[in-house]
């Protein structure tokens, strides 16, 4: 009586087409393979898997465009991109608020406050170093622009009014902050901002004071 042997299909897998290496991906120069990274999380091994799915499914002009979507998502960092986005809203308001003021640069302030002294600049910096003047820094050197509300030009010198608000609010340390403020309508001022009731001579240190006390109690 013949035997009868059952015959096995053997499936072979088959051969890598570049060699038996990890495949690299088109992606912040990510290399996935199928060893999963000493400390990485389930968000970066699905995300890799997820690669791998595409590369044997999704036709080859897609692979690096598809790849680079999953892993630029995977591997982003989003306190870096908070920080980003963070940075980029705080130009946008500096650039608008500097549109919205009339200033002055280095040299020209210092002709209004000393027209005859040598050192103008000097006396504008010790100013703008103490907190008493305004300067909005630009650029990377930086380059000081001056708020020209702040000039008493008949007397050459910071309206005392002004220079007592900036020392109080800070300007030293937030002079664009500090320049908003100024723009601001207020409360305490009846809806009015503080740059408004200067510009007619109703600013007084009870309403800087009252003002600040009412911030301070809001934070």
């Amino acid at each position: 009586m013949r035997e009868n042997r059952t015959r096995r299909k053997v499936i072979k897998a088959p051969a890598a087409k570049s060699g038996g290496g990890p495949r690299v991906v088109a992606g912040r120069g990510h290399r996935l393979s199928a060893a999963r990274p000493a400390g990485a999380g389930r968000g970066v091994e699905v995300a890799g898997e997820f690669v791998e799915y595409v590369t044997r499914n999704a036709p080859r002009g897609e692979w690096a465009l598809i790849a680079k979507l999953i892993l630029d998502e995977a591997f982003a960092d989003p306190v870096r991109t908070r920080a980003g986005d963070l940075a980029a809203a705080a130009a946008e308001r500096r650039q608008s608020l500097l549109e919205q003021v009339a200033t002055l640069k280095a040299g020209e302030a210092g002709r209004v406050l000393a027209p005859r002294a040598g050192e103008s600049r000097t006396l504008v910096k010790k100013l703008r170093d103490e907190g008493v003047l305004l300067g909005l820094p630009l650029g990377r050197r930086p380059d000081y622009h001056y708020p020209a509300f702040q000039f008493d030009t008949v007397h050459h010198r910071v309206w005392p009014i002004v220079a007592y608000a900036n020392s109080r609010l800070g300007a030293a340390e937030d002079p664009w902050g500090v320049t908003s403020w100024w723009r601001t309508p207020s409360d305490i001022l009846e809806g009015r901002t503080p740059l408004q009731e200067l510009e007619e001579g109703d600013l007084t240190e009870v309403a800087v004071d009252n003002m600040i006390s009412v911030a301070e109690r809001g934070m």
